[in-house]
């Protein structure tokens, strides 16, 4: 009889390629679902952590009974020059770096019925930046402004902050939020491409503009980014990470060219997967969209992740995951790939097991699969289809110790 693993331990096998007990199903409800499921409105989670988004985050793992993928921790650290006291610091560029309070201000500087504005104003001895955020009832958090507004002005403020020589603490931050193994603990580190976008003014079309009409500054930044990524890397998989998420929610072909990708993305990308496999933690790229393209450059020769995903199906995306499975997925793990915007938020249970089981069938057998969504589950999905989907994926997903499921054997 096959033991019954955690979901911790069945996530790490199928990340590593084995063949866990079964298809782990750990559909992507990173926001909304969370904070819908408080029943309280999403300010209170992203301003006032009320609860926290980590903790909402297991609460719907719980809910569900599905595979928790745990994102929401931190690791103090960035700029030697500051010290790393928790109760000292705020975190700043995505969490990228903890910044000691008194450098920062934070003020509502407007609230109605469904909206709330949060301004940050950071200060640094080159002058301050500034940063507004919207923080709906019922919506996740949008910036309205961000603090590069000039790049020249600006960014030799933000690399102030960043620092030229850095530390990072061993304590995983909410990590007992995991419980018996509930979930694997992950961090993210950031493509270059969704860094800039992160703190770039504007949309994300002015990002590109500056690839091309800043080229000579950009190529400075990225060399400093690349250097700084890498330490925090170490500084991750030191503190005794599960894995690291190379985050490039924004990398993917709707909105950059392989061009841009191969210049100022993959070069990073094979810098982390080093780290990463020097240091035995699992390396994890997410891609929203359009990402066939990403996906066979970063699999051209030797792999450099351990797990792909989410392998958005049209029409957001062009992954054909059987396609993929069948090329790829001896070299590394995938997760995905059920529609967002399809069954699960359109159709009834039984289209989602169906949906499940077809996709079961095109990338489950031999291991090395997590049953999960084309990207982040909208807050409007009907909580009787992210049931169904659970409930099918446990039930079709049981392996065979040679990596068969049990279900589809004749």
């Amino acid at each position: 009889m096959t033991e019954i693993m955690t979901s911790r331990r069945r996530m790490l096998t199928a990340m590593r390629l084995g063949i866990p007990d079964r298809v782990p199903v750990s559909p992507d409800i990173s926001n909304m679902i969370p904070a819908r499921l408080t029943g309280k409105p999403f300010w209170e989670i992203y301003v006032y952590d009320n609860p926290g988004l980590g903790e909402a985050y297991m609460d719907a793992v719980r809910h569900y009974g599905m595979d928790g993928w745990f994102l929401y921790g931190s690791v103090l650290g960035g700029n030697k020059a500051f010290q790393l006291v928790r109760s000292d610091v705020e975190f700043l560029f995505y969490g990228n770096i903890s910044v000691p309070k008194d450098l920062i201000k934070r003020k509502i500087i407007s609230k109605d019925d469904d909206k709330m504005i949060e301004r940050w104003t950071v200060k640094t001895p080159l002058g301050a930046i500034e940063q507004s955020t919207a923080y709906f009832r019922f919506a996740p958090p949008w910036d309205l402004t961000n603090f590069i507004k000039n790049i020249a002005e600006d960014w030799p403020k933000v690399r102030w902050l960043m620092g030229e020589d850095w530390h990072w603490d061993n304590t995983l931050i909410d990590h007992a939020l995991i419980g018996n193994d509930e979930a694997v603990y992950g961090l993210q580190v950031h493509s270059f491409v969704d860094f800039w976008d992160g703190i770039r003014n504007g949309t994300s079309e002015q990002m590109i503009y500056d690839f091309y009409d800043e080229s000579d500054m950009m190529h400075e930044i990225w060399s400093y980014f690349l250097e700084f990524t890498k330490s925090r890397t170490r500084g991750l998989c030191q503190a005794g990470v599960d894995e690291i998420l190379m985050q490039g929610s924004n990398s993917s072909m709707s909105l950059i060219n392989p061009k841009i990708y191969r210049e100022y993305i993959l070069p990073v990308n094979r810098e982390i997967s080093k780290i990463c496999r020097s240091e035995n933690v699992i390396c994890h790229l997410h891609t929203c969209g359009k990402s066939r393209e990403v996906i066979e450059m970063n699999c051209e020769g030797e792999p450099l992740f351990d797990v792909i995903e989410p392998l958005e199906k049209p029409p957001g995306g062009n992954v054909d995951i059987g396609e993929i499975k069948r090329k790829y997925g001896k070299k590394c793990a995938l997760k995905g790939n059920l529609l967002t915007s399809g069954n699960l938020v359109m159709g009834k249970p039984e289209d989602v097991e169906r949906e499940v089981i077809e996709t079961l069938r095109a990338a489950g057998e031999g291991g090395g699969f997590i049953l999960s969504t084309g990207d982040q589950t909208g807050g409007n999905t009907p909580d009787e289809n992210l049931f169904a989907m659970v409930e099918t994926g446990k039930k079709y997903g049981v392996y065979t110790p040679d990596g068969k499921l049990k279900a589809f054997l004749r």
